[in-house]
């Protein structure tokens, strides 16, 4: 069964467009949908959709025919036809520039991304958002603000100590008990971030060291300064000098998130997995 899509105003005919999918329901709260005309409350990463916009609206202020902005795409899984109109209604009460909306199963989503060439897909669920890496799709993962005003700064945030491992070195996980599809995974999540990382390099070009409302941030959580060192390096091959670079070399990276409160965090899960620290140690 095809999606079901409903295009808006907003919708850009360029090819150049950081076409960038975001799951509804991460942007609107679809646990209690109003059966009157009032609109749908905000979700928790509702403040991600304005960030966003205000680089866009920076971006043509510099140059009235900028090509390369966010094109924003909502997705919706197994929605009631009630709640599709509420969504539309919703992003259009709020104001909310997005190009189009896509409604489909829950098994049909990726299928949608990689129709859509989506150069990024943002949910809060991991497991979406893992779904769409094994599929070759970019993604990270949406995070919740613990402020939901407007916000002039968006900020992504690479959680790379993967991009900081040489391709070597990600083949040595075998010797660690990490199977042939967890390191094919591994590969694969580095490989499809490079676009969207080399994308967001350029973007960020556009404007100055100061009172840019785009930022972007490096953390590695496990390995040492070789290996922070290694993923600026891979970053700024690809195109992408970030602003600011964290090495915590084993400290949590809770606390940092908390200060930063990141719209965007590229995840590579190597922090959560056991068995780990040796192969930083080996890529030193």
């Amino acid at each position: 069964m095809d999606p079901d899509v409903q295009e808006s105003a907003e919708t850009q005919q360029s090819g150049s467009a950081l076409v960038t999918a975001v799951s509804c329901h991460d942007i609107f709260d679809l646990s209690a949908c109003q059966t009157d005309s009032s609109p749908l409350a905000k979700g928790a990463a509702f403040s991600f959709i304005n960030a966003v916009q205000a680089v866009n609206q920076r971006l043509v202020k510099h140059n009235a025919n900028e090509m390369l902005r966010f094109e924003v795409i909502l997705l919706g899984k197994d929605c009631e036809e009630q709640i599709k109109s509420k969504i539309f209604d919703s992003a259009k009460h709020y104001g909310l520039k997005i190009g189009k909306f896509y409604f489909c199963s829950r098994g049909e989503f990726v299928r949608t991304l990689q129709a859509n060439n989506a150069k990024l897909f943002l949910s809060t669920d991991r497991d979406d958002v893992y779904g769409a890496l094994k599929a070759g799709v970019p993604a990270a993962l949406l995070c919740q603000q613990a402020d939901q005003q407007v916000q002039e700064q968006l900020k992504v945030l690479f959680s790379g100590d993967l991009i900081g491992l040489s391709e070597d070195v990600i083949d040595g996980l075998k010797d660690f008990g990490f199977s042939a599809v967890q390191i094919q995974n591994f590969k694969a999540a580095k490989g499809c971030i490079q676009e969207f990382a080399a994308l967001i390099g350029e973007m960020r070009k556009r404007f100055g060291c100061k009172d840019s409302p785009l930022q972007t941030i490096l953390i590695t959580v496990l390995g040492s300064r070789d290996v922070c060192a290694t993923a600026l390096k891979t970053l700024r091959g690809w195109g992408l000098d970030v602003d600011e670079a964290f090495c915590l070399a084993g400290a949590p990276r809770n606390p940092i998130l908390t200060t930063i409160q990141p719209h965007i965090l590229w995840d590579d899960g190597l922090h959560n997995m056991k068995g780990v620290l040796p192969l930083m140690d080996m890529s030193s």
